[in-house]
Parts: structure tokens; C-alpha cells; sequence
């Protein structure tokens, strides 16, 4: 379940498993980034991937160090359970929620912008033409879609 205070929900990580809805592919990076950063910002977690959450030193503060490590691990998790296998191989021996963070966003955000140009050109080059609207409406819901 989750618990509250004056400013935050701490959600359980099966909940936070649930709530990301798309695996993310080749072709759909933004739309995985648009649900998965709130989450991970909602939660505190986001400065891990971003690398402004550093691990503290061990020698200082080995207890903030091995929570730092589980946090990690946690958001790690997260981000796998939320990969198609074809995502999953392109970060498959990397050790840090950061290094899994930028790999996928390295290796797919391009993709996926060219194909929501794709998409846009296509919306905009569709033609009414001899169709009913009804299947206008369709074709055109299917390419949003």
C-alpha cells in the first residue's frame, strides 16, 4: 500500500511496476519516458537516473552508501520490468539506474522521435478521399493510435 506525510506518497514497488502500463520498445520512447519520469520524480527517485543523486562515499557514511545501493537497485528493477526484450538487450550488463537511464535514451529516443515524425506525416498527408467518414475516422484513429 502506500503511506503519506505533509508532502509525498511512497508508493511499494509492486505498485510502481503496475502503474507503468507500456514496455517500452524500439519505437515508443517517448511515450515510456512520459510515464515513467513522473513516476520516478513523484517518488524521489528521479535524481538517480539523472545522476544528481550521488552515491555517497562508503568510508562516510556507509549507511547512506548501502541505501543509496538499494535505491539503485530498486530503480534498476523498475526499469527492466518496463523493457520489451529487445530494449532489455541494450542494457543488459550495466550496473547503475544512471547507466541504464542514458543507454536507453541513447539507443532509442531517436527512433522514437523519427517515428512520431513518421506518424505526423502521415496524419497530415491522409486524404478523405472515396472513404465513409466512418472509415476515414477509423484509418485516422488507428495512425493516432
Amino acid at each position: 500500500m502506500a503511506s503519506t506525510n505533509s508532502s509525498t506518497t511512497t508508493l511499494t514497488f509492486n505498485t510502481m511496476v503496475h502503474m507503468v502500463t507500456i514496455k517500452l520498445s524500439s519505437i515508443n520512447f517517448l511515450l515510456w519516458r512520459s510515464q515513467v519520469a513522473p513516476l520516478l520524480q513523484c517518488q524521489k527517485f528521479y535524481g538517480y537516473v539523472d545522476g544528481s543523486t550521488l552515491m555517497p562515499f562508503a568510508t562516510i557514511n556507509p549507511i547512506a552508501n548501502d541505501l543509496w545501493k538499494q535505491n539503485d537497485q530498486l530503480i534498476m528493477s523498475l526499469l527492466f520490468s518496463s523493457l520489451t526484450e529487445e530494449a532489455l538487450s541494450v542494457v543488459i550488463d550495466l550496473t547503475t539506474s544512471k547507466d541504464v537511464w542514458i543507454a536507453l535514451e541513447t539507443a532509442l529516443s531517436h527512433k522514437s522521435k523519427a517515428r512520431e515524425l513518421q506518424i505526423k506525416d502521415e496524419l497530415h498527408l491522409m486524404k478523405h478521399g472515396s472513404r465513409s467518414v466512418v472509415e476515414y475516422s477509423r484509418a485516422f484513429k488507428s495512425h493516432c493510435d
